[in-house]
């Protein structure tokens, strides 16, 4: 195990976070919906994710955020940020952003441009690919993903598996075999068991 972490190290953290100051431009205008989670490890509150979807018209923005501070040979608190925004249910533009132990880490963009999207790290151009995109991670966090078979990652410029393994239960995997598990009901996200290379934690919906 590398310290600090790599990114493949905490890959299955993509969707979730959004800090406060992100709301104010929705306050008092568009309803929006939020959803939070208690983050488990090993039984231990851990911390806290969530997720609001804001609707605007044709345009519909995914915020995560998620705070977490585990020890694993050495404590570690890591927070991410990311926005997915969609313009008539394609993804136009999304940036992660990601700190750790209070530093900046990386931070990772995709941007439509005409029919094609280019995907940054730390602001630099690192791959372009065709679209468009409809479904990606932020979306898993707010409803079960039927009829899908792969999330865009907004962490990775690439595609996750999405498979289900049993009724209301779905396990996404990265290019590397990390799964993550996500369980549902009545189409709505419950929990999640997420192997993030440090540590496996469990999110609990608060309801």
């Amino acid at each position: 195990m590398s310290f600090p972490p790599t990114l493949n190290q905490i890959d299955m953290w993509s969707p979730i976070l959004f800090p406060c100051f992100m709301l104010l431009p929705f306050i008092g205008s568009k309803p929006a919906t939020a959803i939070r989670f208690n983050i488990l490890h090993n039984g231990d509150s851990v911390g806290e994710l969530t997720a609001l979807k804001v609707i605007d018209g044709k345009q519909t923005t995914y915020y995560n955020n998620m705070d977490i501070k585990v020890k694993v040979l050495a404590t570690i608190r890591m927070n991410f940020d990311v926005q997915s925004t969609y313009i008539n249910q394609e993804l136009e533009y999304s940036k992660v952003d990601i700190t750790l132990n209070g530093r900046p880490y990386v931070t990772n963009t995709t941007k439509r441009v005409g029919n094609k999207y280019q995907f940054c790290k730390d602001g630099k151009l690192k791959t372009t690919f065709d679209g468009p995109i409809q479904y990606s991670a932020a979306m898993m966090i707010f409803g079960e993903p039927i009829g899908y078979s792969s999330a865009y990652s907004e962490e990775y410029g690439g595609f996750h598996t999405i498979k289900k393994s049993t009724t209301n239960v779905y396990e996404k995997q990265n290019s590397r075999g990390r799964k993550s598990i996500y369980y549902y009901q009545n189409q709505v996200l419950k929990s999640m068991d997420v192997d993030v290379g440090l540590a496996t934690v469990d999110m609990v919906l608060k309801e």
